[in-house]
């Protein structure tokens, strides 16, 4: 009997994991999200640091649910959003692109990690290093594709003027983002997938 009732045990554990890894990345977005100085319609904050983090050490799934939920505690008026802001309206709004994009970051990049652990993870730290870099980059403009063009539509304002208004003011802060990104990667990604994910799969 306690053979049989083993294995949905373990099941169990995992799904109990798999809640807390969830919860446990929404709650850093939402604190590093209050990290921010307004600068403008998009301020500056630490919230991508967050989602990267989200995809480099979840699952895909994980990943994906993580930063849904985060969205869906800032709609429902939790203030999570940057500067304790909340509310469907500030999805709806001019800047929530950059918002609504964050799902889809963690999720490309939780998914180009999978090529990272068979590909990579032995190989010479530049290149390793480089990998990472990479896949952060694409996922910032990923980040900057999305939220530019929704900018752009409910706006109303020219492309031009949306980059030198959201995107422009943010390139070095955002690059200095992946660098220490990288960084804590190299040093802590396996340690980290060992403490908080045990023998869970991508």
């Amino acid at each position: 009997m306690q053979e049989q009732n083993a294995p949905k045990k373990a099941q169990a554990i995992s799904g109990v994991r798999a809640v807390i890894l969830v919860g446990v990345f929404a709650a850093i977005t939402a604190v590093l999200s209050q990290l921010s100085v307004p600068i403008g319609p998009v301020p500056i904050s630490c919230s991508l640091i967050a989602v990267y983090l989200t995809g480099l050490l979840l699952p895909v799934k994980f990943a994906l649910v993580s930063q849904l939920v985060y969205l869906l505690l800032g709609t429902v008026g939790v203030p999570v959003f940057a500067g304790f802001q909340a509310g469907a309206a500030r999805l709806a709004g001019p800047t929530g692109g950059y918002l609504l994009v964050y799902p889809i970051m963690a999720v490309l990049i939780a998914a180009l990690m999978q090529i990272y652990d068979k590909r990579f993870s032995g190989k010479r730290l530049a290149l390793r290093a480089a990998f990472l870099a990479g896949v952060l980059l694409f996922s910032l403009l990923v980040c900057y594709a999305g939220g530019t063009a929704w900018f752009t539509v409910f706006s109303g304002s020219g492309f031009q003027a949306a980059l030198t208004l959201t995107v422009i003011p943010f390139i070095a802060g955002d690059i200095a983002k992946i660098v220490l990104c990288v960084v804590f990667t190299l040093a802590a990604r396996e340690r980290l997938k060992k403490v908080m994910r045990g023998r869970m799969a991508r």
